[in-house]
């Protein structure tokens, strides 16, 4: 990451990256596989979803829905270095987990909300500080649901499977070296099912659409982005 530092880690079924301690403030575009839940240690976290702006202020939370297209950007105030976001990738099975330990209405109808602001409390603050510390800790999930009673049904929502939309989904990932059978996954959808619906969208196979999506990257990096050969191929 230019400007900035990413790192993961992964506390059992949650993956908590660090993804900005980073002084670039410029705009980006993601396609997010799996529910989100943002903590902003310092600066402001920008999400743009459905032509909606949403921010998640320093010590907030905000939590955004899988298969969401957004884009996003980070600011800070001239006190601080930069921005610091630490992001929990939240899968299905892990979020319904959850859920079933917390009491919510069954009665709830369904929403379209696709981002949830969520202000601190003190509990949820303490175990996610925890989190931070690399525990792994489901209290953090329990604490959110019982802090904010709409967010309890909402969350619940989020963990039901959905198909996410392939062609986003390629777009944001053609890059990463992620294994046909976990983008599967991620899409919602069954390797042969992936397969499948990928040759009526594509009319290829993902390794070849991925290896030239690839290489068109590379010459544009190339003539005009003006890269050296040598960043293109250790990019």
């Amino acid at each position: 990451m230019a400007n900035g530092s990413f790192s993961l880690i992964k506390c059992g079924e949650v993956e908590i990256a660090a993804s900005c301690e980073t002084q670039d403030g410029n705009q980006m575009e993601a396609y997010l596989p799996s529910t989100v839940l943002f903590f902003m240690q310092t600066g402001q976290l920008h999400i743009e979803t459905d032509g909606q702006l949403h921010t998640v202020d320093r010590n907030n939370f905000g939590l955004l829905r899988k298969h969401t297209k957004c884009k996003f950007h980070k600011t800070w105030s001239n006190e601080e270095a930069g921005a610091k976001t630490y992001g929990f990738v939240l899968t299905n099975a892990y979020i319904n987990r959850i859920v079933e330990k917390v009491p919510i209405p069954k009665s709830t109808s369904a929403t379209k909300t696709t981002f949830l602001s969520l202000p601190p409390t003190q509990s949820l603050t303490t175990v996610m500080n925890f989190l931070i510390d690399h525990v792994d800790n489901e209290e953090a999930l329990q604490a959110l649901l019982i802090a904010n009673e709409d967010a309890a049904s909402i969350f619940r929502e989020f963990s039901i499977a959905e198909i996410a939309d392939l062609e986003k989904l390629m777009d944001h990932n053609y890059l990463y070296n992620i294994p046909l059978k976990e983008l599967a996954i991620r899409s919602g959808r069954s390797l042969s099912s992936f397969n499948r619906d990928f040759r009526a969208i594509y009319n290829d196979t993902p390794h070849r659409w991925i290896m030239n999506k690839r290489l068109e990257y590379a010459r544009y990096l190339m003539f005009t982005d003006h890269k050296r050969h040598s960043e293109v191929f250790l990019a």
